[in-house]
């Protein structure tokens, strides 16, 4: 393999996936405002690392990492928790993407419901007395 073959090897990553992800929850994954402010980017694995879109983890950094599973309606949802030097990485991914299959370090699986954080509850509120205020109306 020529030097060029063996960089371009090195580079082209192992599984890419879009994906949303947010550095601002920990824990469970949940419904919260972090993840509608989250950023969308590529989800790239490499034998190394992870990338999404600025950020750079290190296989070496990383300190656990659990594959969350859940349902969201029928829809199933996958959830990577990654922590590293500190800091907690959430990446949700579509229901057609496998990147768990494909990481270059353990991760641990956990079936989970998907909790719901004041933020949401209150956006629900918000929704259900609007949905009966215009049944109302209409029907008045």
């Amino acid at each position: 393999m020529t030097d060029r073959q063996e960089h371009d090897v090195m580079t082209k990553p192992l599984y890419r996936c879009w994906t949303k992800a947010t550095n601002r929850e920990e824990g469970e994954p949940r419904r919260s405002l972090n993840w509608v402010r989250s950023r969308r980017a590529w989800f790239e694995v490499y034998e190394d690392r992870i990338e999404c879109g600025d950020w750079t983890i290190p296989t070496s950094a990383v300190q656990d990492a659990v594959l969350y599973e859940a349902r969201q309606f029928l829809i199933p949802a996958r959830v990577l928790s990654v922590e590293a030097a500190g800091v907690t990485y959430q990446f949700g991914f579509n229901p057609w993407c496998r990147a768990g299959q494909h990481l270059p370090f353990d991760v641990r699986n956990e079936k989970i419901k998907l909790g719901r954080s004041p933020f949401s509850i209150v956006v629900r509120l918000i929704l259900l007395v609007y949905l009966i205020y215009l049944v109302l109306t209409t029907v008045g």
